[in-house]
């Protein structure tokens, strides 16, 4: 159950005054000097320091104050006490820090295997709070075997067919499983391969040690192919008759198709004799995926000749992705239908299905598959209801926050606690306070989150709130429109659609002027330095310099010459433009078909999940933009537009740096 605004204001000690001008936080002016003080004795490990600075935050009643004590915790954990743990959780409860604590004492309690007072503290965690560890949710598990719980291990099963990577704290739950017969052969060996195929090869390892089918020759092979999986190939010397050593094999060839699909078939028609017929669809299902993202006209052929049981999820998703490509609506019928039914409902595959059923005169069923669609606040539900036209639908819910709510939970020890945590510019921490207070928050009271976020001017914030509500809305805080006369003026210069401009920003920063990307990418548009360079020099400047970058006015221009050079270079195709922004224009160019393309299409095809998220989350921004700015409003189908064939003489254009990790794309 969802927490109202009612509730959460009742833990406050006393009614705000009149004006919203108490929005301004009153911390005293050397806590920040004292916290940071913490921090650097934390990381350090300097306990007596850390100490002491608790101590002084403690006397003048400071919000930060709990994080150096969950410093010091940390640094004490293995010497608390059950009763010192319970005093902070009592003394913090319902925040973001005790769940963390409860998370550090799960942890210890699971190493020790206390499992009843695991099962506890784990119910005392809400469910609105993700345990991300898998080292916790492996002591879950284990704690569940040990005490009969039966859904144990089910939730074993589902925890090891997700992929994740195993720490050391899983070894017990490992152990477990393979007691009771959960983790049999046949299971192992499904593991292990799926492993290779994500590129696990430690993971492998870690699985392949607890089969009675391997030795430390077949490890070894283990890191050999993942070094250099050609020359292993060639030198044929992988223990073929154990489905272990076959295995490698497989992954040999599969990552010989990321690279080369004529070179992996080659290698698979060469080794085919020794894989068994589960192992032949295997490998046949990698290589007809990776030849659906390659956009190779032979995928459809290569995926109809794998049996429907040998296809993981992301195998279907480009089965289905390859007949879209061709346009052969009845196969993408057939492979949508066929699909496991929770991913055949998520709403891509529902949308394409009523195109689908569309196309073949199916009027009446795509109708209502695209009704209930058009309901949904997204990219596919703003196409969905284009393609129903102006017809009545169900009426949207909206919501506008009174200033005396917003008042009010401007008085919340949270939010008390996040001014304190930005004035000491510890943004991520803040950011992660804001992001679990608003998993208890209702739709209504997340509006009343976002507008407080939005006087803040912590925009990034006003967005995640408000892109959080699922039936009650309010679209000018879900797409604010900060900067204003930097943006109007940029695209005004640079000739190029304003709301264009916000859906980028709104996706790359979402506002944060100071945002920098794992990869370098700085600013509002986070533009790579070595892009930046290249546009400065373009333009003349002759005192640019990496400083700058994080300038609102200079990283605008950077960003919206890149975006006019985008455009140019695809004939004003914005689809491929905003693709090109985020994975370059060579990609971009490279992902168009032989023939013109649908642009939702060219969208949904493209390779990359980052960059197709990307791009039709953009255009989705642009298209809602378009109106808060009182711009002429196109269709997003129009705005999508019709992709040009390849060979259309596209200009060309020079190496950019661009934004996407590439290494974890390809």
């Amino acid at each position: 159950m969802k927490t109202t605004f009612r509730h959460l204001y009742s833990l406050t000690a006393c009614l705000l005054g009149a004006s919203l001008l108490v929005l301004t936080t009153a911390v005293r002016a050397g806590d920040t000097e004292t916290y940071l003080q913490a921090k650097q004795a934390y990381q350090s490990k300097n306990l007596p320091l850390l100490t002491e600075s608790l101590e002084t935050l403690r006397q003048r009643r400071s919000p930060l104050a709990p994080y150096l004590q969950y410093w010091q915790m940390i640094l004490t954990m293995d010497q608390l006490s059950y009763y010192q743990v319970q005093a902070f959780l009592q003394e913090n409860n319902e925040t973001l820090l005790a769940q963390r604590v409860r998370e550090l004492w799960l942890k210890r309690l699971g190493r020790v295997q206390f499992w009843d007072q695991f099962v506890e503290m784990r119910a005392q965690i809400p469910n609105y709070y993700s345990l991300n560890d898998t080292g916790n949710q492996c002591f879950q598990v284990q704690a569940g075997i040990a005490l009969d719980d039966p859904t144990a291990y089910e939730d074993g099963k589902t925890l090891l067919l997700s992929g994740k990577e195993l720490p050391a704290d899983c070894q017990g739950m490992l152990e477990a499983l393979q007691q009771v017969g959960v983790l049999d052969e046949a299971f192992l060996l499904t593991l292990y391969r799926n492993a290779l195929f994500a590129n696990k090869p430690g993971m492998a390892k870690t699985l392949a040690k607890r089969s009675r089918k391997t030795d430390t020759t077949l490890l070894k092979q283990i890191d050999d192919v993942a070094q250099n999986p050609a020359l292993v190939l060639k030198k044929n010397n992988v223990q073929d008759k154990s489905a272990y050593g076959r295995a490698l094999y497989l992954y040999a060839i599969h990552r010989q198709a990321k690279a080369d699909i004529a070179l992996a078939q080659s290698s698979f028609q060469k080794y085919s004799a020794v894989l068994n017929n589960e192992e032949k669809q295997l490998m046949q299902a990698y290589i007809a995926l990776e030849s659906a993202r390659k956009h190779e006209p032979e995928a459809l052929k290569a995926f109809a000749k794998v049996e429907p049981a040998s296809l993981s999820n992301e195998q279907w998703e480009w089965y289905a992705r390859s007949a879209l490509r061709e346009q052969d609506w009845t196969v993408l019928l057939k492979v949508i239908g066929n699909m496991p039914n929770a991913l055949a409902d998520e709403h891509t595959w529902r949308y394409w299905k009523a195109r689908a059923l569309k196309s073949k005169g199916q009027i009446t069923e795509a109708n209502l598959l695209l009704a209930k669609l058009s309901q949904e606040r997204h990219f596919y539900g703003w196409l969905a209801a284009e393609e129903l036209g102006p017809v009545a639908g169900e009426p949207m819910a909206t919501y506008q926050p009174a200033d005396d709510e917003v008042r009010q939970f401007a008085r919340l020890p949270a939010i008390k606690r996040m001014e304190a945590l930005f004035d000491a510019d510890a943004r991520y921490e803040a950011r992660l306070e804001w992001m679990y207070l608003l998993e208890a928050l209702d739709d209504p009271t997340r509006i009343v989150a976002a507008q407080y976020a939005l006087l803040k001017g912590w925009y990034d914030l006003t967005v995640l709130a408000a892109d959080k509500t699922s039936r009650t809305h309010n679209f000018e805080l879900r797409y604010p429109t900060p900067y204003r006369d930097y943006l109007q003026k940029a695209s005004k210069a640079r000739e190029i659609d304003e709301a264009w401009v916000y859906g980028i920003i709104r996706q790359e920063s979402r506002f944060m002027h100071y945002a920098r990307s794992s990869v370098g990418a700085g600013g509002l548009m986070q533009v790579m330095p070595a892009t930046a360079k290249w546009i400065a020099k373009k333009l003349g400047w002759s005192g640019y310099s990496d400083a700058m970058l994080h300038d609102i006015d200079t990283n605008v221009n950077l960003g919206t010459y890149y975006m006019r050079y985008t455009l140019d270079t695809f004939n004003g195709q914005e689809a491929m433009a905003t693709a090109a922004y985020n994975a370059g224009p060579s990609r971009a160019r490279r992902w168009a078909a032989n023939t013109p393309l649908e642009g939702a299409i060219y969208a949904e095809t493209i390779p990359f999940g980052e960059t197709r998220n990307y791009v039709k989350k953009v255009l989705a921004n642009a298209h809602m933009y378009a109106p808060r700015l009182g711009l002429p409003v196109i269709t997003l189908k129009k705005r999508l537009g019709t992709i040009p064939a390849r060979s259309s003489g596209l200009a060309e254009t020079e190496t950019v740096t661009t934004t996407i990790t590439i290494s974890e794309q390809e």
